[in-house]
């Protein structure tokens, strides 16, 4: 049975209709022919000899596929995979059976994985501390990428949600286009999660805002289409999300990359509500989770979630707005440096009236301002390039004039945003 036809089979077809989740169905494409080669049977097949078990009162013949699925899993344990890879590939079968209505009947030792390496015995789950992502924040060399770090961690989305969202998702923007987040405000944000269809309530933090606007402002702050995206213009999906965390996380811990997954900083998340106390409710909320009980009928107002926001965001922050004081210094430092680097651009800026005086050629002009911009104290690779398309423009002596206050706008920008 060839890879294509057994997902022509009825049964198969049946089963992915009832999941609806394109991402699961992709991942269970992937893994549900191993148990077929295993089984050497046909899907439908499979699913018209369990109803004639379920049917009969021999109990060897009514257990015929727990049976099979125990000597499947051994086999996945004897081959070496990872404690969550077989798990993995074990709930695919048991979805199969399930959602063809003829589910395996398991007993604990049945689900149970046993790890054959020494090693994948003993978990070693590495969930980020805020001093870990702290690291990963300075370590991170393209503004999306603390982008899409910092919304994962502060706001508890998962990589498949935070793939998914579009530029037209949020308020960015004003009726003329200009950007109206307030620097010092979070970003109240929900949205349906795409694996279990949960509402999730939370914030989108300052500091990823302020990363978002430069990401954006770097691609000309576009008004649709996917927020995080390629280099190549498409998409950024889960595995391109897995993949530029990781290469984060080898700048800064390369001895501990194996153990990274992206996925626990959710859970960093989750740890700092309940370091913040708040109430359960709130945080299943918070993260998506199904409430409990009656509480699960009661909507959450957007306020409340917003103020104990508040109260995790303290054991989240990376640039420490979470301590007053701290904020207070850093404006201080902020304002020190803009007024420094004004009075160096005056003087950067005399002595190119002086060039142009000698006229030399625009060429000659243009590329010793750029040397100039390249050493500047705060440039940025983002920065850098806008000056270098500004020059681009500038075609005669009589408009280089423009082209220098332009360099003053672009370069000051930065600074004015961190103030």
């Amino acid at each position: 049975m060839t890879n294509e036809t057994w997902k022509k089979d009825a049964t198969v077809k049946h089963w992915f209709t009832k999941i609806g989740n394109e991402r699961t169905i992709k991942n269970y494409t992937w893994e549900f022919p191993k148990f077929l080669e295993f089984i050497k049977m046909e899907p439908k097949d499979i699913v018209q000899q369990r109803l004639e078990q379920l049917a009969t009162t021999d109990q060897m013949k009514r257990r015929f596929f727990e049976d099979k699925y125990v000597e499947y899993k051994h086999i996945l344990e004897n081959a070496a995979l990872k404690k969550n890879t077989v798990k993995s590939y074990l709930r695919t079968v048991q979805s199969f059976f399930a959602n063809n209505n003829v589910k395996l009947i398991l007993n604990h030792n049945d689900s149970k994985v046993t790890p054959k390496n020494r090693e994948d015995r003993v978990p070693t789950e590495w969930i980020p501390s805020n001093e870990d992502v702290r690291v990963l924040y300075r370590m991170a060399k393209e503004s999306r990428d603390r982008s899409i770090l910092l919304v994962l961690y502060q706001s508890g989305f998962s990589e498949v949600d935070v793939g998914n969202m579009c530029i037209e998702d949020f308020p960015f923007y004003d009726k003329n286009g200009n950007w109206q987040i307030p620097l010092a405000e979070d970003l109240y944000h929900k949205r349906l999660r795409e694996k279990t269809n949960i509402l999730q309530q939370t914030c989108i933090s300052r500091e990823a805002l302020e990363e978002i606007r430069i990401m954006l402002q770097s691609r000309g702050f576009p008004k649709e289409g996917y927020l995080f995206i390629s280099f190549r213009g498409e998409q950024l999906g889960v595995r391109g999300i897995n993949d530029a965390m990781k290469e984060i996380v080898r700048r800064a811990f390369n001895g501990k990359a194996k153990e990274w997954m992206t996925k626990h900083l959710r859970d960093s998340f989750m740890n700092a509500c309940e370091k913040a106390k708040i109430a359960q409710e709130i945080k299943d909320a918070m993260v998506g989770h199904q409430r409990q009980g009656a509480r699960k009928e009661y909507g959450i107002a957007e306020d409340t979630i917003k103020t104990l926001y508040q109260d995790a965001f303290k054991n989240l922050t990376v640039n420490g707005y979470g301590n007053q004081s701290r904020k207070l210094e850093e404006f201080n430092t902020k304002l020190q440096q803009l007024e420094s680097s004004q009075e160096r651009l005056i003087v950067e800026n005399k002595a190119l009236h002086k060039i142009l005086e000698s006229a030399i050629p625009t060429d000659v002009i243009k590329k010793a301002m750029l040397e100039t911009a390249k050493n500047l104290h705060g440039m940025t690779e983002e920065k850098f390039k806008a000056i270098e398309d500004s020059l681009k423009m500038v075609q005669t002596i009589e408009g280089m004039e423009d082209g220098i206050q332009n360099v003053m706008k672009i370069y000051g920008s930065k600074n004015k945003q961190e103030r």
